[in-house]
């Protein structure tokens, strides 16, 4: 079993591959119910990286929500630093029915990539592809890691996938199954190879 590593706003997942699972810390309890555990759940079954926030509702003021989220941000950028994650894939959700998909796919390989989760969402559930009203907000992730500095190793592919109540709720446990698998598909179109990684089991 993965090693799972608890801090004071959030828990780090050790696994293996290219591609990291979020959630955000969670501002609103019922949209983003279940969030954290099906970024969880997912990271288990598919041995990835992950790193998920603790509910907000457990911060005291929004002092100690910033902090947390500066946490969880800087725990982020040391993954892709130390571990060479190439996609980061953070899961939200939403008030509206269905899947979301939002990135900046600025080249093939972020295309392929979509590609990947749109295509192994798809047979089972309504997907939404969404790259443009997302360029702005995930361009930095894109280009530099989120550093306003410029000091990035290599560029992340970054995806956000927001679920409807229905998808986190009834239907978890068939998208934890769709997103390990998405997870696998995507690292292998990175280049990923099971027999150079070293796994902490």
């Amino acid at each position: 079993m993965p090693l799972k590593i608890i801090h004071p706003y959030h828990t780090e997942i050790m696994g293996r591959g290219l591609v990291l699972l979020s959630n955000p810390h969670i501002a609103w309890a019922k949209r983003d119910l279940y969030t954290g555990q099906i970024v969880e759940e997912a990271a288990l079954l598919s041995k990835s990286w992950a790193i998920i926030a603790k509910e907000s509702k457990q911060l005291q003021g929004e002092a100690e929500a910033r902090l947390a989220m500066s946490d969880s941000d800087k725990s982020v950028r040391d993954f892709v630093d130390e571990y060479g994650v190439k996609c980061l894939i953070a899961i939200s959700g939403t008030a509206g029915s269905g899947i979301t998909v939002k990135s900046h796919a600025d080249d093939s390989e972020s295309e392929e990539v979509l590609d990947i989760i749109k295509s192994g969402f798809e047979p089972h559930f309504n997907v939404n592809l969404d790259a443009d009203q997302s360029r702005n907000k995930l361009s930095n992730s894109r280009t530099n890691n989120g550093r306003d500095d410029g000091s990035s190793s290599h560029p992340v592919n970054t995806v956000q996938i927001e679920l409807g109540p229905e998808e986190r709720s009834f239907r978890k446990d068939q998208i934890v199954n769709s997103l390990a698998d998405i997870v696998s598909l995507i690292n292998a179109k990175l280049g990923f190879s099971e027999s150079s990684s070293s796994v902490l089991d």
